[in-house]
């Protein structure tokens, strides 16, 4: 059947996979950096799957509590990125780009979300826990975030 629309998905890259805590309201340290040019059969796509592994909890988090994910974007001009990056509990200049709900259950949570790349080539994500408990990531397992950015091509 010829017309219409698919997606096409780009190689996935892993920006997390940390043994470090996050305590609850506060931000993660910055993720390894995204790059959105690399994928040499999509670069510069405009969407993007993000899966995420939460592993432990202090106790279970609160039900319908969020993980926000938040982007600084990098080389915006070629050489400087955008300004400031999360401390703390405050996200600074960071961009807000989705959240993760959460249920009340004390064990590892694999979630998914879409965000837009649209403009985006370079950046660093960071998460701010806020699921009313610390995220522990010392149980044996880390807390694990794929980017995998895709687009929509026709089909033929």
């Amino acid at each position: 059947m010829a017309g219409g629309i698919k997606q096409v998905f780009g190689t996935p890259q892993t920006v997390f996979d940390s043994s470090t805590d996050i305590a609850s309201t506060n931000f993660s340290a910055a993720s390894t950096a995204f790059d959105n040019t690399s994928d040499a059969a999509y670069p510069y796509a405009p969407y993007a799957r993000v899966m995420a592994e939460f592993p432990d909890w202090a106790a279970a988090p609160t039900d319908l509590s969020t993980i926000d994910l938040y982007m600084v974007l990098q080389d915006v001009d070629g050489t400087d990125d955008d300004t400031t990056t999360p401390t703390s509990a405050d996200s600074e200049g960071a961009t807000y780009c989705g959240s993760f709900i959460l249920n009340n259950d004390d064990e590892l949570q694999r979630k998914t979300i879409t965000i837009s790349l649209h403009g985006v080539s370079k950046c660093l994500f960071y998460v701010k826990n806020n699921s009313g408990q610390n995220m522990n990531n010392d149980g044996g397992t880390n807390f694990v975030m794929k980017v995998t950015p895709f687009t929509y091509e026709p089909i033929a």
